[in-house]
């Protein structure tokens, strides 16, 4: 099987400007993920898809390939992963590599490794499913815990909603997608009817959670991810 990985990489973004590049322990947030990408086995090429010059120039600086131009329309606010991914794995196709999975990653997912990157890939070609993403087990709002209001009265918010789990312990295990990793058939990408996220009907999980799960949306996680990071190196 035939894995291409896919780090979507824009140069717009609203919560902190220039984030992809944004330094962290003196190199760029890009770098981490990259070297994610370069440590796991099962990947066979990997890209970097931007429509921005220096984002791409820097990408290759670190050991990335840059191979074509994402369109300035994949490029907006409200597009979503499925067709950057989708446009990163037919440009390869006309350079000659043909995948039969694509594998996206976070940029703002740091703390990603190799091996999780390899441990998702096993997944989906021993499995035979037509995706697997990372998750994420939920320590805090648990949906057995979650109400709505009617001016100030609790009501349940749907038939999930459950007292009789007030106690942590008693709830039982919940997960939601991180956002770091989603490995996806070939047949999935270029049957996906743009209606939906393009997981399929068969999809399995690994299991991430704690610092792996850490993605930067906002100037606070930054900072967050600067402190972590400096914590695992031994800094002072």
């Amino acid at each position: 099987m035939q894995v291409l990985g896919v780090i979507p990489a824009r140069g717009g973004s609203k919560s902190v400007p220039r984030k992809n590049l944004q330094l962290v322990l003196g190199r760029p947030l890009i770098a981490y993920v990259i070297d994610a990408a370069k440590n796991a086995t099962r990947l066979d090429r990997f890209v970097v898809s931007t429509e921005d010059e220096e984002i791409a120039e820097v990408a290759r600086e670190l050991g990335a390939e840059v191979p074509f131009r994402r369109p300035d329309e994949l490029a907006t606010d409200d597009v979503s992963i499925v067709p950057v991914v989708r446009h990163a794995m037919k440009m390869m196709d006309k350079s000659g590599f043909r995948a039969d999975a694509v594998l996206s990653l976070q940029a703002t997912s740091p703390f990603l490794e190799g091996e999780d990157i390899d441990r998702a890939i096993e997944k989906l070609a021993s499995t035979g499913a037509d995706c697997v993403v990372s998750v994420e087990r939920l320590e805090h709002g648990h949906p057995y815990w979650v109400k709505r209001l009617e001016g100030d009265r609790v009501h349940p918010f749907n038939d999930a909603s459950d007292d009789s789990y007030l106690q942590r312990q008693d709830l039982p295990p919940a997960f939601i997608l991180d956002g770091g990793m989603f490995v996806r058939r070939r047949e999935l990408l270029e049957s996906w009817s743009g209606m939906d996220f393009g997981l399929g009907e068969d999809v399995r999980a690994v299991e991430l959670g704690g610092l792996k799960s850490l993605h930067i949306d906002d100037a606070l996680e930054l900072d967050m991810v600067r402190f972590f990071m400096k914590e695992k190196a031994g800094g002072p």
